[in-house]
């Protein structure tokens, strides 16, 4: 028995319709879907109309934009926490009609340098200042401070000693002076089991 035909009814749509989605910087795909149309059509059409193609753009979607850019964080910051151009971050957030926060510094150049030369690494920087560890690595990087490696915090004798005392992984985090995954990390390392809610012990 063959299989029944499938027929995909094509929307279709003005040329004035895929100019406006051009001109918000959507690609043929974006373009497409907004339409309900076929990718080939699209292309086809815009090809017709002269118009050159628009980038793949970021896959990304508003919500996740505006909660990095609400923590403060401007287009290069957002690119680096994303692995992406800064360029196309621009680009997303012009079209969101949300301002530069290039002149909203959360700290300034004095404080990292000042932290720098104490012997804090990224991380421990970033703490300090309260941003995430990559934007204290890129202005770090952008006033040529050298990286500083990351100190042993703690002993595999000392996490299982306060193992042995019944804590949880938060627990021994704040008792080490260390954040929660990486009390995690070292404990998955040595094959210890998770402790789950601590009783309340005399330490």
């Amino acid at each position: 028995m063959s299989e029944p035909e499938i027929i995909v009814e094509v929307k279709r749509f003005t040329d004035q319709q895929l100019i406006a989605l051009y001109g918000k910087g959507l690609n043929d795909r974006e373009i497409a879907e907004a339409l309900k149309a076929n990718c080939r059509t699209v292309n086809g059409r815009r090809r017709k109309l002269k118009l050159k193609s628009n980038r793949a753009r970021l896959q990304l979607s508003d919500q996740q934009l505006i909660k990095f850019y609400e923590k403060g964080l401007n287009d290069v910051e957002i690119a680096s926490e994303l692995g992406v151009k800064d360029s196309l971050i621009f680009q997303h957030r012009k079209r969101l009609g949300l301002k530069s926060k290039w002149n909203r510094p959360r700290f300034t150049d004095q404080q990292l340098i000042t932290l720098h030369k104490k012997g804090l690494n990224d991380m421990e920087m970033a703490k300090k200042l309260g941003v995430l560890e990559h934007v204290a690595k890129y202005r770090r990087k952008k006033l040529g401070l050298k990286g500083q490696s990351r100190k042993l915090l703690f002993t595999d004798q000392q996490l299982m000693d306060l193992h042995r005392r019944g804590l949880n992984d938060r627990e021994k985090a704040e008792k080490l002076g260390a954040s929660t995954e990486v009390v995690f990390y070292h404990r998955s390392r040595l094959g210890i089991k998770r402790v789950g809610l601590s009783r309340k012990l005399e330490i």
